[in-house]
């Protein structure tokens, strides 16, 4: 194998192999890529492919993911994205929100998680709406429960990991749920019986 890489990007995950951004030698620790503009709320992936003596490629590294916040600034590290996102009826027309959190292969320890709710108007990603700090090796579930809401209105929620000075995960998945005042319906029909052991 040649000693050298082509490096390719894509948006979102999908890469552009038809063109080469940048070149670098093995020996490289890292690469600068010219005349790049990104647009502002996006997310890139970078990978290299190794060429070979005839000018065939490897199979494409691992990608290097570059989040673009708003501003057009690159977000730093992120921690990784919260998952299994679930919305729970509480009495009171409260709703539970639970997620759980890997720690593994992250980038960066969270300092917490920011949740997001959408009432109706969309997610307003600047304000988050609530709060949960991170504990490290404190388990792989939280949770939270919000204030009395409104009685029969439908509520999403987004629950994003971030740290402190850098970068919030950028995931946009929700789970929602209906608020009501007298919470979940009982269960009907339940029978039951017992033998001795």
């Amino acid at each position: 194998m040649a000693n050298e890489f082509n490096i390719y990007r894509g948006q979102d995950g999908d890469i552009d192999y038809g063109s080469a951004v940048a070149t670098m030698d093995l020996a490289d620790t890292e690469v600068q890529i010219a005349a790049q503009a990104l647009p502002a709320n996006t997310i890139w992936h970078y990978v290299r492919r190794q060429l070979s003596e005839c000018a065939l490629e490897s199979d494409p590294s691992d990608p290097c993911i570059v989040r673009i916040d708003g501003d057009g600034d690159m977000i730093l590290d992120t921690p990784n994205i919260p998952d299994s996102l679930t919305v729970e009826q509480v009495a009171g027309a409260k709703l539970l929100v639970r997620w759980r959190y890997s720690e593994l292969s992250q980038e960066i320890v969270p300092t917490g998680f920011r949740i997001y709710i959408d009432s109706g108007s969309g997610f307003d990603f600047e304000t988050p709406d609530a709060t949960v700090a991170f504990a490290q090796g404190g388990g792989p579930e939280f949770s939270w429960t919000s204030i009395a809401l409104s009685d029969g209105a439908t509520y999403k929620f987004c629950v994003r990991a971030y740290t402190t000075g850098y970068g919030e995960s950028q995931n946009v998945s929700f789970a929602s749920a209906v608020a009501r005042s007298s919470g979940p319906s009982g269960l009907t029909g339940v029978t039951g019986s017992w033998e001795a052991v």
